[in-house]
């Protein structure tokens, strides 16, 4: 049972460890001599004994005793499930499903392809503090990287089109749910898309690969929303969505698809996996493209580290940036991005402003050792993949499928490659021209073993999130009917996208090319 992003130890560990020093919750010296976030917990504990007592006492156990149906738990994880299929590329399917723990749900996902093109964007977004900062980032991202993507002729006509013929510069999968977007933020956002489009004429280079053109967009996106902030508007309502965006966060992992060539650009702690299946030993292969960006990750820690000599004591305590924020890379989060003179001004406009959403940023906790920021940025690490036949698809997911329990990398590749085998069987089977009777007995023989893999949903994404709650079904039914006050300590926000590839159309590229 885990803690929300921000406290990432296990409740009961350390509010029983946090007792046994000091005492009961009720402690006068507990309640006057210890920080915030320990009271928290403390409370917290006390209400979970209190719940757990009651249910002991008035209820039955809702995992020896559900408390809903097989019927009702598969139509509770198949409420957000889609899919699409995309043939005569080398996407072949797109599943999609999510889960939320918040409410509302701090993820979101979005698929889409490059304005008249063959050319795909998938992305995941986690957020934290909230969900404004991953719902800007689905809402914007995308076309920032269609900007970066852009050549000269593009531009230009991006340019001539005006803020308008921004709007027009991806086609959304059916998968994806667009959502509106207010008319004086959305006249912010095209504003900010503008002048991106007229920095990236003035900036072009003929040199610009993939790579580059991705980390671009990226940093943009973060900088706009950062900037955004200062907006010159008398709307109070205006500016407390754009401080919010700003103040809250988000980690993004998103994946784009040329031909052959896979670029995953990953800022956080969300993963991107690829699948593969070797036809020799009949085995499914996990090659992870992502790590995550946190205090787990030496890599991360030196990185940051050495943009601030001498501080890692003070900016990195208990695997948290000022103990508080998890991830190293996110976007928005500009409480550490941005300098104490500028915090300390923003606070004083924000006191001036009467909007209930900005009652947490008038009394901003800055940390003592704050000294040389920014200590946090949303620069992505980009890796190029080149699919192969044996490649059959691609995960990409938010950590709350990752931190379940047993849902290893090596576990949901295993996961999805037995539902693949399993869907299969339900085609009709059409022997290859001149195959020989020990061939089709061989292809019978599997088809046969696929039988007993054929999962309850379809939907493989669904699948997944069923693994995620757990193997029995009571297990699932408990996970589903948590109060919502306790269930963002049992398990987090689960976004999955499931990308299938056409393996015909990768070995006739190949051969082609």
């Amino acid at each position: 049972m885990l803690c929300p992003r921000y406290r990432s130890t296990p409740i009961f560990t350390l509010s029983k460890h946090i007792l046994n020093i000091h005492g009961t919750a009720t402690s006068t010296k507990v309640c006057n001599n210890t920080s915030g976030v320990v009271k928290n917990i403390i409370r917290c504990h006390s209400f979970m004994k209190m719940f757990y007592k009651l249910r002991l006492a008035h209820a039955p156990d809702p995992v020896e005793s559900p408390r809903l149906t097989p019927q009702m738990v598969t139509s509770i994880i198949r409420m957000n499930e889609t899919s699409v299929k995309q043939p005569g590329g080398v996407v072949k399917e797109v599943h999609c499903n999510q889960l939320p723990a918040n409410k509302p749900t701090e993820d979101r996902h979005l698929e889409a392809k490059l304005k008249s093109s063959d050319k795909y964007l998938f992305g995941v977004f986690d957020g934290h503090a909230g969900c404004a900062c991953a719902q800007t980032l689905k809402d914007r991202l995308f076309k920032y990287i269609a900007v970066a993507l852009s050549d000269p002729d593009k531009l230009n006509k991006l340019y001539q089109g005006g803020q308008m013929a921004a709007d027009d510069l991806v086609d959304y999968l059916s998968t994806a749910l667009v959502d509106n977007v207010s008319p004086d933020l959305g006249h912010i956002h095209r504003q900010s898309l503008f002048q991106f489009v007229q920095d990236s004429q003035d900036m072009y280079c003929v040199d610009t690969n993939i790579e580059e053109a991705l980390k671009n967009a990226f940093l943009r996106m973060d900088l706009d929303i950062s900037n955004e902030v200062n907006f010159p508007t008398t709307d109070e309502a205006l500016r407390a969505d754009l401080i919010n965006i700003a103040f809250s966060g988000a980690v993004s992992c998103v994946a784009y698809i040329d031909g052959l060539d896979l670029y995953v650009a990953n800022v956080g702690d969300c993963r991107a996996v690829i699948g593969s299946h070797s036809s020799e030993s009949e085995a499914w292969h996990a090659t992870q493209i992502t790590e995550q960006h946190d205090a787990q990750n030496a890599e991360e820690v030196k990185r940051l580290c050495s943009k601030h000599p001498n501080e890692r004591n003070n900016i990195l305590k208990d695997g948290r940036l000022f103990g508080e924020l998890m991830p190293l890379r996110a976007f928005g989060d500009i409480r550490y991005k941005w300098s104490k003179n500028d915090l300390r001004s923003l606070s004083q406009i924000v006191g001036k402003n009467i909007h209930p959403f900005l009652g947490d940023y008038r009394n901003l906790n800055i940390p003592k050792h704050f000294r040389t920021p920014p200590y946090l940025d949303a620069e992505p690490e980009i890796k190029h993949y080149r699919l192969t036949p044996r490649d059959r698809f691609l995960v990409i997911s938010t950590d709350g499928l990752w931190d379940s329990e047993g849902m290893s990398v090596d576990k949901v590749v295993s996961l999805v490659g037995h539902h693949l085998d399993g869907r299969q069987v339900l085609a009709h089977f059409h022997p290859p021209e001149n195959a020989k009777l020990g061939e089709i007995n061989t292809m019978l023989r599997k088809r046969k073993s696929g039988l007993a893999k054929r999962a309850v949903d379809e939907n493989v994404t669904t699948h997944l999130i069923r693994h995620a709650l757990g193997l029995e079904h009571g297990q699932i039914s408990a996970q589903l009917t948590l109060p919502e006050k306790l269930v963002r300590y049992y398990r987090d926000d689960i976004t999955i996208t499931v990308i299938y590839f056409d393996t015909d159309y990768i070995m006739d590229y190949t051969r082609k090319h």
